[in-house]
This record gives C-alpha cells, structure tokens and sequence, in this order.
C-alpha cells in the first residue's frame, strides 16, 4: 500500500483519502497523548510511594540513632562501677594463663 497521498489531475487530494487520513492521524494522537498521560501517572505513583519509604526510613534511622546515643550514655554510665572493666586485665591473664596449662 502507498504512503503517498493520490492527487488528482488539478493538484487536489481525493477528499475521501483526506479526511481518512486526518482521522488517522487524529487517532494515533489521541493513543500517544494517553500513552503519555499514563506513563506521567505511573511516574507520580512511584515519586510518591518512595518519598513515602524515604521518609520512613528516615525516621527508622532517627530511632534508631536516639536508641544508640541512649544505650552509649548508660554503657558509659556503667563502665564507672563496673567491677569487671576495672579487672579485665587481670581476667585476660588468667585466661592466658590457663590456656598455657
């Protein structure tokens, strides 16, 4: 089939054959400009589902930052009357001591 349009002898595009192929053309814009519109749709889905995670995460990261700085204050805490940081020293040479046995 030809792509070329017919023209009749005085120059003119056979009427029929226009308006088929404007309604053509009209068509294939109407599925592009929805192919389009769906691939923007689909795109505003995904830029809002991971903003959403991003946040999430976000806040997993500030608890779990919070939790650290809390369990490093009462190490600290701790290491002053631990009995077992003051000797592990001597620990460690008991052990090496026995091993040797």
């Amino acid at each position: 089939m030809s792509t070329q349009p017919k023209i009749n002898w005085d120059g003119t595009e056979d009427e029929g054959r226009k308006m088929k192929r404007r309604e053509k053309n009209r068509v294939a814009a109407q599925k592009s400009r929805k192919r389009q519109m769906l691939r923007a749709d689909q795109l505003h889905e995904a830029c809002e589902y991971l903003e959403q995670k991003n946040r999430k995460l976000r806040k997993e990261v500030d608890s779990l930052s919070e939790e650290q700085r809390l369990l490093s204050e009462a190490l600290c805490s701790h290491e002053a009357c631990c009995p077992i940081m003051h000797c592990s020293f001597s620990l460690q040479q008991d052990n090496s001591a026995s091993l040797s046995h």
